[in-house]
């Protein structure tokens, strides 16, 4: 199993709407501009988000999601920070005693991996030897040629709060189709990836992997080309370009190759997340809608495109909820 390649598709999947949302952003255009223009999203779509007139447990077997062997990484709390680690950590950064803009985590935790993540001075050396549960300061000077002019040339603060040391081995990286820890390593400071990033597309890709897809609707495989294009428009013009420009930094000649390139493998994954959703009894309600703060994507993209992505997340959260 590629997961380079398994990250960029799942990631594609659950992320579709997010991307496409963007565009909301867009001022105008020969459409009109006032993003009534996204309703292309729901073309071929129901009202429930499932593709109009499509069974996808018609074409799709899926497998008993107990015989799968997801992967799971402890994390460990008893032991302090060595070089090479992966470790979750939180840290607020200040100067001359004022905290300044995005030089804190918020509390949320975030992974680094010392001697490998990039940050600023010997920001993360300045970690090894600290235990989870510990808090401290350390102190970094910004380049001189810092992107943020503000900051440029300055010393700083960082207080750290180490929460815990991810347990990656060589035997864990290898199952997921990295070249040992060093691979996995190398990985996630090239893609910005997370730890739980790996984790998750690698455990939702060996349940979807494992299913078995004898053939893909007409209809679905179209709807899906209009998504791709769709998007690809949108990325285009956030980037100041047309989509045939975009598609050239993807290795195709034109928009429409690189959209025929991606539909056969996206629609398969489309259909198969419908026939999990339709097994599992999953649905997209009014209640979903509000609680991920939906409502105003519904006029700009349709109801069944939102109820469609939906559908996608919460197929991806009953997956991982049988990972240990």
């Amino acid at each position: 199993m590629n997961i380079r390649k398994l990250i960029c598709a799942i990631l594609a999947l659950a992320m579709i709407f997010a991307l496409a949302a963007c565009g909301e952003k867009k001022a105008d255009d020969e459409d009109g501009g006032d993003g009534s223009e996204y309703t292309v999203f729901s073309e071929g779509l129901d009202e429930n988000g499932y593709f109009q007139g499509v069974r996808a447990l018609d074409n799709v077997t899926l497998p008993d999601i107990g015989s799968i062997t997801f992967v799971s990484l402890p994390q460990v709390t008893d032991r302090a920070v060595e070089d090479r680690d992966f470790v979750n950590i939180d840290y607020v950064g200040s100067t001359d005693g004022v905290e300044f803009s995005g030089g804190s985590t918020q509390g949320m935790g975030t992974d680094v991996i010392i001697g490998v993540t990039s940050y600023i001075d010997d920001f993360l050396q300045q970690i090894i030897g600290h235990k989870p549960g510990e808090n401290f300061d350390i102190e970094v000077t910004f380049p001189d040629n810092y992107g943020e002019t503000s900051l440029a040339g300055k010393d700083a603060t960082f207080n750290i709060t180490v929460n815990y040391i991810w347990d990656v081995t060589d035997e864990s990286a290898t199952a997921m189709g990295f070249d040992g820890r060093d691979g996995m390593a190398q990985y996630m400071a090239g893609a910005g990836a997370s730890v739980k990033d790996v984790l998750d597309n690698y455990n939702v890709g060996a349940y979807l992997t494992a299913a078995e897809c004898d053939a893909v609707p007409d209809s679905v495989t179209g709807t899906t080309k209009s998504q791709l294009m769709e998007i690809l428009k949108i990325q285009a013009a956030q980037n100041g370009m047309d989509a045939d420009a975009l598609a050239s930094y993807y290795g195709s000649s034109s928009a429409e190759e690189y959209v025929d390139s991606q539909a056969q493998s996206r629609s398969t994954w489309n259909l198969i997340f419908q026939a999990v959703a339709e097994q599992e009894g999953v649905t997209a309600t009014d209640e979903d809608i509000t609680q991920r703060q939906f409502e105003g994507h519904v006029e700009v993209y349709g109801l069944p495109y939102v109820k469609f992505t939906i559908l996608q997340d919460k197929v991806i959260e009953f997956i991982l909820s049988h990972v240990e």
